[in-house]
């Protein structure tokens, strides 16, 4: 959405040290009078030669967007004291004509200067200077970092109006990166805290914004209101913040009343209206109308103009490629192919710079990858569609799908994020992964994420990989598919959804082995044991269903040589997880090593870490969140996904009774503590995707122990207790026979190893 408001954001912070005290004042000039305040102030530089006041007078040339003039008094005082400050204008006025590698290069030596005369303020600004041509370079992971230090150096300064100007940068940042939940309640937090009515109108922008690009338009409306309210209180309001409500509720109308939508935009003054932002939305909404040729017109634009940061190019070429598309005939396929696949590239650019939040940027980035997809699927072209999906998959695409709807995921600004390695693992081929899956029968279904131009036909496409060869069809509508999918993860008991999930999901056919499914986007939270055939039973009955989040290994898979490992209870504040720890011990002998209290061992991480290796290693314990992941919590401390994959820990099997072992940051299970065991070669991980009482937890896992065949196949062992539970519902009160208890239990394998022809240096 609207986003010319963050580059004000600089000078706005920049304008307010000019009333700060260690700053010399150019006479009593009310804040916000910039004409005044740059007059007084040159003239008191020309008199004087007092360079503070040189300064002064630059950033109210700023603030009036009077470029060349704020240029020329930024190179007057690069030879004196104010050198620092001088390349902090610089850094603006590059920013602002589109030079954003100049803009960081001036950012960083002001950073320099200020560091050494230990000016605090100086520095704060500075990070801000860095995060504003970080974020529109594209650059969305240095942005928040050096967001995140001018939030703490604000935060040490003791200043409510810096801390909102580094507020609004960071909600930027992570609100490009896809995190918009969390961008809101940075927002939300600064909101309750700020009195001053300009602040605010700049925080209810943004948040604003957030809920648009979380899909709650009404909340947005209520936003994008307290900041117009907001910014009429203000003593000089600002015509940035008014200009971006009107683009933004321009959004918000284009659905319900495309008139007043245009009429927003006819509104803007004339400077505006070749804002790339202005230019997509006018072609949306003549697409909406009918009028291709127009929407053309201003698309082609929109492609041409310098947009206000790097996130926009690859939306325009989306659109261009939807709009080709809905023109329909082999040349407007031709052309939206070759739209989709540049887009792609340039999305996929743009991810490697959000690596910390890498889930939520694909949750907002991969509309071009869902319509290539459809793209081909229409035309058949179902080899080519797993190239699509592999090439999602080599990038780690495939890996986040971060859905608001999905709000497990905690905000921090301390979390330690593994850095990516700089060995990249080439793509594999459609041959290389029909040749790996040759032994095992594997789905793959995507519901198509919703088109800009064109919306309202999206479809749920289904390819079988089995026997070496691919075969795909059009399975439904995706709409519906994602409606069943939020009822079913909401009451996995719901008949309805699961019926229809499980046409679209299972093949139909006889009984036979066990059905691997990589479930991509919103499908992938559906609680698979719960899909059932047209005739009510479980489809597990006919195959065992074992979900995948991916199509290649990344390392070894674990051999299974060591004893088996129960962690039950481990702070000794669950009676029930003691319980299950017995009970487990007993089924599995004396060949067992166990930890917890009232065992020869508390349950420790070193314990833990001792069973990297084991046969199978089985714990039930609190599972709580420790920064944006949930984590494991044992004796002395917690231990997360991200310190898993670190440590490669990878017992052969496991089995996580915790309570949400298997939620995770996005919809498909990515981000969560089976999924990293999966991702540091486990074969096979037992998990729950929501809270399961505890004596439901018990009887499930007495019955599963109970299997001869547990060890061997564990996916059909415990689809036989899964049954069992189900049948004996309409007659008992046990709320393990529940489908909300039963159906929290997943099992997830770990995918084929390709081998590696070679690798790729590369540098980050």
């Amino acid at each position: 959405m609207m986003d010319r408001i963050a580059v004000g954001t600089l000078a706005g912070l920049l304008i307010w040290q000019l009333t700060h005290p260690s700053m010399p004042l150019c006479g009593e000039i009310q804040y916000g009078d910039w004409q005044r305040t740059a007059q007084v102030c040159l003239a008191s530089y020309e008199q004087t030669g007092n360079e503070g006041d040189g300064a002064r007078a630059g950033y109210a040339y700023m603030q009036m967007g009077q470029l060349d003039q704020a240029d020329a008094l930024a190179h007057r005082l690069l030879t004196g004291a104010s050198y620092g400050d001088a390349h902090v204008i610089l850094s603006y006025v590059a920013l602002r004509q589109g030079f954003t590698s100049a803009a960081r290069m001036h950012a960083t030596i002001a950073l320099v200067a200020h560091t050494l005369s230990g000016d605090e303020y100086g520095l704060a600004r500075d990070y801000l200077s860095i995060s504003e041509a970080a974020w529109k370079a594209g650059d969305f992971t240095a942005a928040l970092d050096a967001a995140d230090q001018a939030l703490t150096g604000a935060e040490r300064l003791h200043d409510p109006h810096f801390e909102v100007r580094a507020v609004v940068v960071r909600a930027d940042a992570l609100r490009r990166m896809g995190d918009t939940s969390a961008a809101a309640a940075t927002l939300t937090t600064a909101i309750a805290r700020a009195s001053d009515p300009c602040d605010l109108a700049w925080l209810h922008v943004k948040k604003g914004m957030c809920q648009m690009e979380a899909g709650q338009d009404g909340l947005a409306k209520l936003d994008l209101d307290d900041a117009d309210r907001a910014n009429r209180r203000c003593p000089h309001p600002d015509q940035d913040v008014s200009t971006s409500i009107a683009i933004n509720l321009a959004w918000i109308h284009r659905w319900d009343d495309p008139s007043a939508a245009l009429a927003s935009l006819e509104d803007l003054p004339g400077s505006e209206q070749d804002d790339v932002e202005v230019l997509l939305l006018r072609g949306y909404l003549a697409a909406d109308r009918g009028a291709l040729a127009e929407s053309e017109r201003y698309l082609a634009r929109a492609a041409v103009v310098e947009p206000l940061d790097a996130d926009w190019p690859w939306e325009v070429v989306r659109a261009r490629a939807e709009l080709s598309e809905l023109r329909g005939g082999p040349l407007g396929d031709l052309c939206a192919e070759a739209h989709y696949r540049r887009a792609m590239a340039m999305v996929a650019a743009l991810r490697a710079t959000a690596r910390a939040r890498s889930a939520y940027f694909v949750s907002s980035h991969r509309g071009p990858f869902d319509g290539l997809i459809a793209l081909l699927a229409r035309n058949g072209r179902w080899r080519e569609v797993l190239a699509v999906i592999l090439d999602l998959d080599a990038s780690d695409m495939l890996r986040a799908t971060a859905a608001e709807v999905m709000a497990r995921d905690r905000e921090t600004r301390d979390m330690d994020i593994p850095a990516s390695s700089s060995v990249m693992t080439p793509p594999a081929t459609v041959e290389d992964v029909l040749s790996a899956w040759r032994s095992r029968d594997l789905v793959i279904v995507i519901a198509a994420s919703e088109r800009q131009i064109g919306s309202g036909g999206e479809r749920v496409y289904r390819l079988r990989i089995s026997d070496g060869q691919v075969a795909g069809a059009d399975i439904g509508d995706a709409s519906t598919a994602r409606k069943w999918a939020d009822d079913l993860f909401a009451d996995p008991g719901d008949r309805d959804a699961a019926r229809g999930l499980g046409r679209m999901i299972v093949p139909s056919g006889a009984a036979g082995g066990t059905l691997h499914v990589l479930a991509i986007g919103a499908l992938g939270k559906v609680p698979l044991p719960a899909l059932r055939d047209d005739d009510g039973s479980l489809s597990i009955g006919r195959h065992p269903l074992v979900r995948v989040l991916a199509l290649r290994a990344k390392h070894p898979e674990a051999s299974g040589a060591g004893a088996s490992v129960v962690i039950a209870d481990p702070r000794g504040d669950l009676p029930s997880a003691a319980k299950e720890g017995a009970m487990v011990a007993a089924a599995l002998g004396p060949g067992a090593q166990v930890s917890g209290p009232g065992w020869a061992f508390p349950a420790t991480r070193v314990r833990l870490w001792g069973a990297s290796n084991a046969e199978l290693l089985h714990v039930a314990a609190h599972v709580g969140v420790r920064g944006r992941w949930n984590a494991l919590r044992l004796a002395d401390g917690d231990v997360d996904p991200v310190e898993i994959i670190q440590r490669r820990f990878a017992p052969r099997i496991a089995v996580l009774a915790s309570c949400g072992s298997a939620a995770a940051t996005d919809e498909e299970g990515w981000g969560s503590l089976a999924a990293a065991l999966l991702g540091a070669g486990t074969s096979v991980v037992i998990a729950t995707d929501r809270s399961v009482g505890d004596a439901a937890s018990l009887s499930l896992m007495r019955d599963f122990y109970a299997q001869s065949d547990w060890r061997t196949d564990p996916a059909r062992a415990l689809a036989r207790v899964q049954q069992a539970m189900d049948a004996r519902a309409a007659a008992s009160r046990d709320d393990a026979t529940k489908a909300r208890s039963w159906a929290a239990f997943s099992v997830l394998g770990r995918p084929p190893e390709i081998p590696v022809r070679s690798a790729v240096n590369t540098l980050e």
